[in-house]
C-alpha cells in the first residue's frame, strides 16, 4: 500500500488561514460581549427615586429580585 504525498505547504497555509479566521471571530465575539455588557450596565443605572415613587399606586408592593448566592 503506497501513501499519497502530502502537500505540507498547503496544509500549513490552511492552518494559518483557519487560525486567522478563529482570531477574527474571537475579536468580534469579545467586542459584542463588551458592547452588551456596557448596555446592560447603563440600563441598570439608578433612576431618580422621586419620579418612581410618585407613579406607584398606593398599596402596591415593591417587586423584589431573587438572587442566588454562589459560594
Amino acid at each position: 500500500m503506497t501513501r499519497l504525498p502530502q502537500d505540507k505547504d498547503r496544509i500549513e497555509r490552511a492552518t494559518r488561514e483557519a487560525q486567522s479566521i478563529i482570531a477574527i471571530e474571537r475579536q468580534a465575539r469579545e467586542a459584542k460581549t463588551a458592547r452588551l455588557r456596557e448596555l446592560r450596565l447603563s440600563s441598570e443605572a439608578p433612576i431618580s427615586t422621586g419620579t418612581a415613587m410618585t407613579k406607584r399606586k398606593p398599596g402596591a408592593r415593591k417587586a423584589t429580585r431573587k438572587t442566588i448566592e454562589l459560594e
